[in-house]
């Protein structure tokens, strides 16, 4: 070593400087860092907070188990009929059920397949309708027992008062004491059914809202009553305790009928493959399998793309900021590595702080969200999950893309020209470099072929990548429109067009800061494109009765004690209506004039159905040409289950039993339904009906049944020729009953019997011309007009009009305690179950969603907020050189609105687009491909909330930079 040369330090010891460095850097840039600190911190804990909350909503097992079990109950037991019963592991899905047998067998056959030592602990479970005051309510979920037994009690989490012990004593959910305005020590009445006498009962406790427990609990001996038969009067369930109930157990038990809710099965579930229930158990494993793999690939792929761009530009305005220190380094000796050694040190050590409190907070803040909720009787969050693994891998993936972002400035600054960098001159944006045009070419091209794979092969996991490609695309596009803005600024006044030809001058600075807000943007846009579709989605599948508000009245027994009139007299639904004692127009006025009273202006109007005398049913069939639609063919299953070749379907016949098109199930609106005596649910009507109900198209609707047509709900009821052809069929006798016959064997020989009844045979066809409109309500199958009953072959049969109930027109939905009062009035006419048709609504989603909502709407209102303070802070020396040549505060405050609003502006319009593009892949990702197959998916773009943020985010991000820059000229003075 010559002499006078300084020693080069060690390696250690050139790491600990670095880190003084670092440490330096970020003590004298607090501020900066404490403003990069707050992104990182609100979005991994904006992060942390979804992902709790997300988890939070869905029921874990453990309360899965605690809400339909107590705490000591091993296993609750429900019969069915004596038929094989299929069930998912949690019971929630099931489809089965059979003939009825005496409640002692039932029990007994249940004793005998249970493992020894078992105890049962029975309750009586039914529909009740309470009073209370003026309010009657609907029917509402009941469970009497002995809750003296512990294993009982623990079903009812108590919330005021205590548990009904003695006979009379009730206790009722919060929902339903707010709706009655009940209080612990009241009395109110109940009973099973209104035309009776109703019981009255006093009420000792309130007991938390439990979306899978009863809204009424009842003492032992106090309502319920079990019939002659197990299915006839109020259900009994079992309660187990004692040994495990495995899931082979459950299976035998759904060979008897049974469908069973056992904890070990809960808390460990079987294979899919062992779920009979399931289409194709190795499918629907598969399915799980890449679920979860693209849940983890989609939160990698966006999550890491979306976190890198917002924190990204962070550390490169932090960069330009500090370029004249690292310059000075540089002169005094340091090299490129060692720049870029201080930056990432830099960047890891305020990632980790902010990432590590961005999690706690996360946590706080779902935990505080969970608590409110919760306290306020809200079922939206039954639990709070906090998944640590969860907790570990967002705060470190915080700071790996931490990292990864700050690596593209430290390189850049690592690089600068020395002498560049302590003159600090920034880059005009010209023309944009060749290599960032093939790079959105080649992203473009990405995007493009991913959705055509995605599109042409059905696998929607390509679909993962199209997001982020767009997203990238998009925020890359920022340098190139920079240029036109300065175009188009010497129309506006001095002051903004000095700040907007900065903006387009400092390249280096507007694009870190206009890419942080579209990023967050984006991700605020694409949360609600998401989550608006997922609502939008599920509500598709809500099929209403009639119009929002329409008041559903429906035929039931007159009792004399109810009132002096009997408005049932006509009925064919009940044939034991009470004796006539006054004309049928004095009859519907007083049912009018009081609903009046509560809706001015209402209309009645009656419902009719078809029915045909003797054991005859009508039903539309479909053409036989026509193929049974993929998702509601069944054949492959029904082929596996019989083993049987000679009775294989090769495709399921569109009117057999293995095509499952039945609108039960793609209808989730449960409410009551009108059924004629054959339960086919076909209308007699001559538009008044259908024009009534308001639904859409039933302006076609009613023209067509005045002229004679008839009016279809479903496509695939009408024929190629425009016809539809209605069906007179009747049972095969001789074939059922051979099929019980086989049925009987099966079960004798302890075998499974999954062979299809005996199709029904066809007596005649009305054909006729149709026209159809889309309604998806299980209630209408389909409305024929009054002439078509006098119409052979179907007047050969001796057709009935049936009168099931009336409507009420309304212009106005009754809010609940008003259509509880108005049921109240109506049963003193005899009407004892009584309704409004409504829209979709729940609420515990709809919770969830909004606050996911708003939490991505802070994300981006905070890096709005941020960025623009950081770019402020880097303009900092400009406007010091405006002030010492004699520019006005008001001029600078002008400079700083305008440069903060272009570039507020600019990212938010970016961003939308890129929110708008990503929400719309992640949504084709995250919905079942069964909604897809069935066209119930419903993209949904929320224009107005998108409006709000993209326009509210950079003009909040303005009037928050003002107030900091007045404060801290108001501390300067």
């Amino acid at each position: 070593m010559t002499k006078g040369t300084p020693r080069r330090p060690s390696a250690r010891r050139r790491q600990a400087l670095l880190s003084r460095l670092a440490m330096r850097d970020v003590r004298r840039n607090l501020t900066r860092y404490l403003l990069a600190a707050l992104v990182i911190l609100v979005t991994v804990g904006a992060g942390t907070s979804m992902d709790v909350l997300l988890r939070s909503a869905q029921t874990s097992d453990e309360t899965y188990s605690r809400l339909t079990l107590g705490a000591t109950a091993q296993a609750r037991v429900q019969w069915f009929g004596d038929a094989v019963f299929q069930q998912t592991p949690r019971a929630d899905v099931g489809s089965g059920g059979g003939r009825d047998a005496p409640l002692e067998q039932v029990e007994s056959t249940l004793r005998s397949i249970l493992p020894a030592h078992s105890e049962l602990h029975e309750t009586l479970t039914g529909l009740l309708a309470l009073r209370s005051g003026d309010a009657l309510t609907d029917g509402l979920a009941a469970v009497e027992a002995d809750f003296t037994d512990a294993t009982l009690r623990s079903l009812i989490d108590v919330w005021q008062g205590e548990v009904p012990v003695a006979s009379g004593e009730a206790s009722v959910s919060r929902t339903v004491a707010e709706r009655l305005g009940l209080s612990v020590g009241d009395t109110f009445e109940g009973g099973t059914d209104t035309a009776e006498q109703l019981t009255t009962l006093t009420l000792v406790g309130i007991h938390e809202n439990n979306a899978l427990g009863p809204d009424i609990a009842l003492a032992d001996g106090t309502l319920l009553a079990v019939g002659d038969t197990y299915l006839d009067g109020a259900s009994t369930v079992w309660f187990l305790t004692g040994p495990d109930v495995p899931w082979a157990d459950v299976l035998t038990l759904n060979d008897a009928g049974f469908v069973a809710i056992s904890r070990s099965v809960v808390m460990d579930t079987p294979e899919a493959v062992d779920v009979p229930i399931y289409r194709d158990g190795k499918a629907h494993e598969a399915e799980m399998m890449l679920g979860v793999a693209l849940a983890v690939t989609l939160s990698a792929v966006i999550g890491g793309t979306i976190m890198a761009l917002l924190i990204g530009p962070v550390f490169a305005i932090g960069a330009r900021q500090s370029r004249r220190d690292y310059g000075l380094l540089v002169a005094q000796g340091a090299t490129g590595r060692d720049i870029r050694g201080v930056m990432m040190r830099s960047a890891v050590l305020v990632a980790s702080l902010a990432s590590i409190a961005g999690v706690l907070l996360g946590v706080i803040v779902a935990s505080l969200i969970v608590l409110v909720t919760s306290l306020t009787g809200s079922i939206a969050y039954p639990n709070l999950i906090v998944p640590a693994l969860d907790l570990v891998l967002i705060a470190v993936f915080g700071v790996v893309v931490a990292f990864v972002a700050a690596w593209a400035p430290a390189r850049r600054a690592a690089k600068a020209d020395p002498i560049a960098s302590l003159r600090d001159t920034g880059d005009e944006p010209g023309s944009m470099p060749r290599v960032r045009w093939v790079l959105i070419a080649v992203l473009v091209l990405l995007a493009l072929v991913t959705f055509v794979l995605g599109f042409a092969s059905g696998v929607r996991a390509w679909y993962i990548l199209t997001g982020p490609f767009l997203t990238v695309v998009l925020i890359l596009m920022i340098r190139p429109i920079l240029p036109l803005l300065g175009r188009f600024a010497h129309r506006l006044p001095t002051a903004e067009r000095v700040a907007i030809r900065d903006a387009v001058r400092r390249s280096d600075r507007t694009i870190p800061s206009a890419t942080g807000t579209a990023a967050a943007i984006a991700v605020a846009v694409a949360i609600l494109v998401v989550t608006a579709t997922q609502y939008a989605t599920v509500a598709a599948e809500w099929h209403p009765r009639a119009n929002e508000g329409t008041i559903m009245i429906y035929d039931g027994f007159y009792t004399e004690s109810s009132g002096s009139e009997n408005p049932f007299e006509q009925s064919t639904s009940e044939q034991d209506a009470g004796a006539a004692s006054s004309s049928s127009s004095e009859q519907r006025n007083s049912i009018k004039s009081t609903i009046n009273q509560f809706v001015s202006g209402t209309e009645l109007v009656d419902v009719n159905m078809l029915s045909l005398t003797g054991e005859r049913f009508a039903r539309f069939t479909i053409d036989p040409a026509t193929a049974c639609p993929a998702w509601a063919d069944f054949s492959e299953e029904y082929n596996e289950a019989i083993a049987d070749p000679d009775k294989y379907e090769q495709g399921a016949d569109v009117n057999g039993y293995n095509c499952q098109i039945d609108k039960a199930a793609t209808d989730i609106n449960r409410q009551p339904m009108w059924r004629s005596t054959e339960r086919t649910n076909v209308v007699v009507d001559d538009g008044t009906l259908v024009t009534a109900l308001g639904l859409p198209g039933y302006e076609q609707a009613a023209e067509a049944l005045r002229s004679g047509q008839i009016v279809l709900t479903r496509t695939i009821d009408q024929w190629s020729d425009g016809s539809a052809h209605l069906g007179i069929y009747e049972e095969d006798a001789t074939a059922e009953a051979a099929w019980e016959q086989r049925l009987e064997q099966a079960e004798d020989r302890g075998e499974r019997f999954f062979e299809n009844p005996p199709d029904p045979v066809i007596l005649d066809t009305l054909i006729a011309d149709a026209v159809v409109v889309d309604w998806g309500s299980q209630q209408w199958q389909a409305f024929i007009p009054p002439q078509i009953l006098e119409q052979a072959p179907l007047a050969d049969f001796d057709p009935v009009v049936e009168h099931v109930g009336m409507i009420a027109t309304t212009e106005v939905p009754l809010a609940q305690t008003e259509l509880d009062e108005l049921r109240d009035r109506l049963l003193l006419l005899g009407i004892h179950q009584v309704t409004a048709a409504r829209d979709y609504s729940n609420p515990g989603l709809a919770t969830t969603l909004s606050i996911v909502t708003v939490i991505a709407a802070l994300i981006s209102i905070t890096a709005a907020v941020g960025t623009a303070r950081l770019a402020l802070t880097d303009m900092r020396r400009d406007l010091r050189v405006l002030h010492d040549v004699g520019a006005s505060n008001h001029t600078r405050r002008r400079i700083r609105t305008a440069a903060t609003l272009t570039v507020g502006l600019l990212g938010s319009v970016i961003g939308g687009l890129a929110g708008v593009a990503l929400g719309i892949t992640i949504s084709l990702n995250t919905v079942s491909t069964n909604l897809i197959d069935r066209g119930v998916w419903e993209l949904t773009l929320p224009w107005i909330p998108v409006a709000l943020i993209v326009i509210g985010a950079p003009l909040i991000a303005v009037v928050a930079s003002s107030i900091w820059t007045r404060a801290a000229e108001s501390s300067a003075a």
